[in-house]
């Protein structure tokens, strides 16, 4: 029996979207270490930035070598769907660490470092997700992953509600309200994306089931 396989038959695109992946957890990671350690914020900033080129780098060449593949992949629409969902994930995390910074933030909240590991947890679920691609042996191992992460994203809506009854029920200042309501939004919104990757990966298996 011919083996089956997700993504087109070349290594190459199997890669970069495991490569894509890893470059999303690495940022995650970095993130909930701003929020746990939170020093030198400004370094940990730029360190954020340079992964979230590095994804655009990876987007590029994904969108390359599908215009040159003489095999697409089978839908190159969920392709490009998911390269460019991993990337967004990417930027949510950078806007929310450069938010961090504009605001002048002094310390963070115990809300922030949760939702942050949430998204780690997440970022860990669709990189463990990735390699299920390349075999259909592999199926209801990236369902199960799908699953977890759908959960996640369940537990940062949480989160997000928390965060803000505290903030009102401290009766915060108008500032402060303003830009930790900002940034936990900003984070909740990241489990949002996270999601979405789940959801494109969901619309591959039930195609190719």
């Amino acid at each position: 029996m011919p083996s089956f396989s997700f993504l087109p038959q070349q290594p190459k695109f199997y890669d970069l979207f495991e490569q894509a992946s890893a470059n999303l957890l690495d940022a995650a990671r970095a993130l909930e270490d701003l929020m746990q350690n939170y020093t030198d914020v400004e370094m940990k900033s730029d360190r954020l930035t340079q992964l979230e080129n590095k994804g655009d780098q990876i987007v590029h060449e994904v969108t390359d070598l599908a215009h040159i593949s003489l095999i697409a992949p089978i839908d190159n629409e969920d392709s490009q769907r998911l390269i460019v969902t991993l990337d967004d994930v990417l930027d949510a995390i950078e806007a929310t660490a450069v938010r961090m910074s504009i605001f002048r933030i002094e310390q963070t909240t115990d809300v922030a470092r949760q939702l942050a590991n949430v998204i780690v947890r997440g970022a860990k679920e669709v990189h463990e997700a990735m390699p299920g691609l390349r075999d259909r042996k592999h199926l209801q191992k990236v369902r199960r992953h799908i699953i977890a992460i759908n959960d996640l994203e369940n537990e940062g809506d949480q989160l997000l509600r928390k965060g803000l009854e505290e903030l009102f029920e401290r009766r915060e200042d108008t500032f402060n309200l303003i830009r930790w309501k900002e940034i936990y939004e900003y984070l909740e919104a990241t489990t949002d994306r996270v999601e979405d990757i789940g959801d494109i990966l969901q619309g591959v298996l039930i195609k190719n089931a």
